[in-house]
């Protein structure tokens, strides 16, 4: 299990198996409307909770990794973030107004009708979330570069979770984009299949931010196992 789990390739093809089950759960719940398995109140709702729990669990369950050590602000770092993800599904952004559907979009901003409390609110919660993910950029950039080039699995799952979150929204937005390009909208079947791509890659994503803490701690018990032999 642990070879497994250290395999470069893991994230990739969990990824894909997770998408893929998706799909084929979805339509055996409603051969007639398989989509209704990703709108609200759908079963790929409580699975959305269920990974969420997961991947925080997870990250808790190897404080001792973290605490005392070089990466304990990181660790922080990591799961204020994880937990604000967690926060944003359940719909935090709609509780930070009363005069709208979200304050997270540009246009709260912009409408005068929104109170400036809540503008203040919720720009203060956006600029401490961005800044938190720009200073682990900043400083984990370089090591994500080396690892991803020297195929090292925990890099290699922090791009999957990256390029996943990137695919998800492209895959959200990409029906809105065709119509406003061609005046067309898509068929039936490539709605559905973008909608597997856009939710369940979006669930997968706590998934795979508890298996980047599982392989950090497989990966520092085999330096550590590694150091103890070249002492003997």
């Amino acid at each position: 299990m642990k070879t497994i789990l250290l395999k470069f390739y893991t994230p990739i093809l969990f990824s894909l198996f997770f998408i893929i089950t998706s799909g084929w759960i979805g339509w055996l719940s409603n051969p007639e409307n398989p989509v209704a398995f990703y709108e609200v109140g759908g079963g790929l709702d409580y699975i959305t909770y269920l990974a969420y729990g997961i991947g925080i669990f997870v990250a808790l369950f190897f404080w001792r990794d973290f605490i005392g050590t070089d990466k304990q602000k990181s660790y922080f770092a990591f799961l204020f973030l994880g937990l604000i993800t967690l926060l944003r599904e359940m719909g935090a952004q709609h509780w930070l107004t009363e005069h709208d559907t979200t304050a997270i979009k540009i246009r709260f901003f912009t409408n005068p009708n929104n109170p400036l409390s809540e503008k203040i609110v919720a720009g203060f919660i956006i600029v401490v979330v961005v800044l938190i993910a720009l200073w682990l950029l900043i400083k984990y950039l370089p090591k994500m570069l080396k690892g991803f080039f020297t195929f090292n699995p925990l890099y290699w799952t922090i791009a999957t979770f990256g390029g996943l979150g990137v695919f998800s929204q492209c895959a959200d937005r990409l029906p809105s984009n065709y119509f406003k390009a061609t005046g067309e909208r898509l068929n039936e079947m490539t709605l559905w299949l973008l909608k597997i791509i856009e939710e369940s890659g979006e669930v997968c994503l706590p998934l795979l931010f508890g298996l980047a803490f599982i392989q950090y701690h497989l990966l520092i018990n085999q330096k550590k196992r590694l150091m103890r032999f070249r002492r003997k």
